[in-house]
């Protein structure tokens, strides 16, 4: 049972996309289990996929956690996989057993879990924290399905584009990617720019950038439907987050082999080598974001090298199969274990984190 409550587009929802589908691949019989409004529906149901809808009020809403403990009573999933606080609250009120938290950032609670997923070493860290034994917290990357070959990239753009996406709230940096911007044009260097997604903070962020005197430069045109797209229609992507666990959108952009400029936040820290595979700023530099930006729009050469060398990183260790491989040995390995020890074979967050409620 592969378990995210979320509703709108994200990392989370991306996540519950990507185990559905390298666990399918392994031969693993998958239910989603979404809220019935999730954006994410379109997906499964494009795949043919075996999914349930669980409306719900929040991470405490019994009659939610009633229906759900009735799916598995029904289903009796080897194994429930949990996305989210919302996701591990109803299931643990569920009494779901076994149950395994992925981990898609540092506000996750690990109560009731016999095995964390944790997509970077921080966050293996994290979960060892919470009460989870080191042999239980499996450090399994986010994956992205890499194509087989470099896409075919056009001739760089004039004036060339510089793109990013995600959900604009404060954490994201997208500010700080407009005042690059804005610099870049005080310089006189000719560019456009895309800052794809949504999220409380867009007014905010159209008001800045018209202040910024982007109009006519930086457009805004919602969320990314076609990833693939947007990738072939810039030249640099830009990553400006003030704090990432991960970076799901790193590895998108690393798929499509397209140059990167990003900063030293959390998760691309660990994924990238600083002038191998992409460029590392600091977190809430403007200045040092805007330079790197105009080193690779001013050295095509350089920018093509990065490329390459992340397209080869993200085949190489973010794939679908790669990736899938450590996921499906975690998931068996979890299952064989917990059959083997019964319910006592349980990780001790449950001492560890106070029972306030959760969110995602």
């Amino acid at each position: 049972m592969n378990v995210m409550l979320g509703r709108s587009l994200g990392g989370l929802e991306q996540a519950q996309l990507d185990y559905h589908d390298a666990l399918s691949r392994f031969g693993h019989d998958m239910h989603a289990v979404i809220h019935p409004d999730a954006a994410i529906r379109a997906e499964f149901e494009a795949r043919h996929a075996v999914w349930h809808p669980l409306p719900h009020l929040g991470a405490w809403d019994l009659l939610s956690a009633l229906r759900l403990r009735a799916l598995l009573r029904r289903l009796r999933p080897d194994l429930s996989i949990a996305h989210g606080n919302r996701a591990m609250s109803l299931l643990r009120l569920a009494g779901a057993e076994p149950l395994a938290a992925v981990l898609p950032n540092y506000k996750i609670k690990c109560r009731g879990a016999v095995a964390a997923l944790c997509p970077s070493l921080g966050l293996k860290g994290y979960a060892e924290s919470q009460g989870i034994q080191a042999a239980r917290a499996y450090h399994i990357p986010y994956m992205v399905a890499v194509p087989p070959a470099p896409p075919r990239r056009p001739s760089r753009r004039e004036p060339p584009v510089v793109g990013t996406m995600g959900r604009f709230v404060a954490k994201k940096g997208f500010d700080v990617f407009i005042a690059a911007l804005g610099l870049l044009r005080a310089q006189g260097v000719e560019l456009r720019a895309i800052l794809g997604g949504d999220g409380p903070d867009r007014a905010a962020l159209e008001r800045q950038a018209g202040e910024a005197g982007l109009a006519g430069v930086l457009s805004f045109p919602g969320w990314v439907t076609d990833k693939a797209a947007f990738f072939a229609g810039i030249d640099v992507f830009c990553l400006p987050s003030h704090h990432e666990p991960f970076g799901i959108v790193l590895l998108e952009a690393m798929a499509q082999a397209v140059p990167i400029v990003s900063t030293d936040s959390e998760g691309p820290s660990e994924i990238l080598c600083d002038g191998t595979a992409g460029i590392l700023v600091p977190r809430n530099d403007p200045r040092r974001l805007a330079e790197a930006v105009a080193a690779l729009l001013g050295n095509a050469g350089h920018a093509e090298e990065l490329a390459t060398n992340a397209y080869r990183l993200a085949r190489d260790s973010y794939d679908l199969a790669p990736v899938g491989a450590q996921l499906d040995s975690a998931v068996r390995r979890t299952v064989s274990l917990y059959r083997t020890a019964g319910e006592g074979w349980r990780g001790d967050g449950a001492r560890r984190v106070g029972s306030q409620p959760e969110s995602d």
